[in-house]
């Protein structure tokens, strides 16, 4: 059994990709999103995504206009709204600064869209500006099948997607849920993800591309 803590978009999809694996997927959803209201494209020639959740404020946006997602997740999603120019970093903030000043997505006509309280070094350091279009709240509890599943030993890996997911999943376990981890897997996105949690509370801990590491039921 595998817990998928991202939300949607992407709760689902991820879901599905678990179980093509064949693996028994249980949604954990970690952060509560609110979208906020579209951005309006005004003379911006490309703009930076952080996460799926920043596509729907894309809405009114031109389908030819520079899209350059986080990862290469986000820059499906990107495709999958229309937009038709999609480039995509490694998956991590620090690889979407990198990526942009390589080849020069940088001053003020680039945007990049994050969420509340996200992006504001980045948008310094590349000169960019910067809009929040969503916030995450993190959810204070498990859902009663994730946590039933784990105190029963019948977890084998926890998908963690962003840092935030992995703190508010931490901070919504009990005792018993913390002594449950030493026989489960942490499969995170990025090398920072991994850096937030304590290793010596899970059975390991493994980086990146969560999907890749968890592999087909054998």
């Amino acid at each position: 059994m595998v817990l998928v803590t991202r939300p949607e978009p992407g709760l689902s999809a991820t879901m599905a990709e678990v179980r093509a694996l064949g693996w028994e997927a249980v949604a954990c959803p970690m952060l509560d999103i609110t979208t906020f209201e579209p951005v309006a494209p005004g003379e911006f020639r490309a703009v930076l995504v952080t996460s799926a959740n920043a596509l729907p404020a894309l809405r009114d946006w031109p389908r030819d206009r520079l899209v350059v997602a986080v990862g290469a997740r986000t820059a499906v999603r990107a495709r999958k709204a229309g937009f038709m120019n999609v480039e995509a970093a490694d998956g991590d903030a620090l690889a979407l600064a990198a990526f942009c000043r390589a080849r020069g997505v940088v001053g003020a006509d680039v945007l990049l869209a994050s969420g509340e309280g996200y992006g504001v070094e980045m948008a310094r350091d590349l000169g960019v500006q910067r809009i929040e279009v969503y916030a995450a709240s993190m959810c204070v509890s498990l859902p009663e099948t994730a946590r039933d599943a784990l105190r029963n030993r019948r977890v084998e890996a926890v998908l963690l997607y962003s840092g935030k997911t992995a703190d508010a999943f931490r901070g919504a376990l009990g005792a018993e849920d913390v002594t449950a981890l030493s026989a489960v897997r942490a499969l995170c996105l990025s090398e920072a993800i991994a850096a937030r949690l304590n290793p010596k509370e899970w059975r390991a801990v493994m980086w990146p591309d969560p999907l890749e590491q968890l592999g087909p039921v054998v």
